[in-house]
């Protein structure tokens, strides 16, 4: 009952407003039509910003499963307080508001700010490198805010590893190398899979820190939903987008869960 007050039914009540007509200046109109879909998938200005979307979430994620994957195989090799510790480390962003890391981050994106600073006084290189308002700036925050989702997904499948397994490849004569690349890494794949949607996902639908971090010339779904919706009051086209970024993650959810049943088979 609650899902269905709270979440179902608004998701019913703006599927159908987005079957619904609008002129400009009236507002919502009591007509329905299938337009406002044909809008977004026949204008290539709109599917540029969906692929430029996707774009985004499979950068974020790829780094996040290359910087993510070595530390969940560290700490699920630690015991005790130095798991304990490092646990904590990991969480410990998710403690404070996306809102206030991205402000954190636009001061260290900045031509002004830390980075270019040190970088330029190191030497590597003679004039600001340009990341805030382009979108080299928005996948370095969007790596470090969805970071520890990848890792504890990880962790988890690695925890799932019957250590046995990689002592009987070692008595097999199976190095460290090997032992990795034929037990582990194969059994963790539904952990990299699980967070790797999870962080494609909440990439994919990240609000504030494109806004911040991208500015008006970054251009992503969420930012369209939100220009549409508010700022152009254009309810139905917004409602639309929304649904076909929906449509998106669905089909990405039952690809991933037929690849995962599919080796699980």
């Amino acid at each position: 009952m609650w899902l269905g007050l709270f979440l179902v039914g608004p998701l019913c009540l703006m599927l159908a407003i987005s079957f619904r007509g609008y002129q400009a200046g009236v507002g919502i109109l009591p007509t329905w039509e299938v337009g406002h879909y044909a809008r977004f998938l026949g204008d290539p200005f709109y599917r540029g910003i969906l692929w430029n979307t996707l774009a985004l979430g499979l950068q974020v994620t790829v780094w996040s499963l290359v910087l993510g994957y070595p530390l969940a195989y560290a700490l699920s090799g630690l015991r005790g307080v130095r798991r304990s510790l490092l646990y904590f480390a990991i969480l410990l962003p998710l403690l404070t508001s996306a809102v206030v890391r991205t402000f954190g981050w636009m001061i260290l994106l900045s031509n002004n700010g830390f980075i270019n600073q040190s970088l330029q006084a190191l030497g590597l290189t003679d004039a600001p490198v340009r990341m805030m308002y382009h979108m080299s700036g928005v996948v370095i925050a969007l790596v470090e805010v969805l970071l520890p989702f990848m890792v504890l997904a990880i962790d988890a499948a690695l925890l799932n590893v019957d250590p046995a397994l990689g002592e009987a490849a070692r008595n097999l004569g199976a190095g460290s190398i090997r032992t990795f690349l034929a037990v582990t890494l194969p059994l963790s794949v539904p952990g990299v899979l699980s967070g790797s949607v999870l962080v494609f996902t909440l990439a994919i639908s990240a609000f504030v820190t494109p806004s911040l971090i991208g500015g008006p010339k970054i251009k992503v779904m969420p930012t369209l939903v939100y220009e549409q919706g508010v700022s152009l009051l254009n309810w139905p086209f917004g409602a639309a987008i929304a649904f076909v970024m929906l449509f998106v993650i669905l089909a990405l959810f039952t690809a991933t869960f037929r690849v995962t049943n599919r080796g699980a088979a």
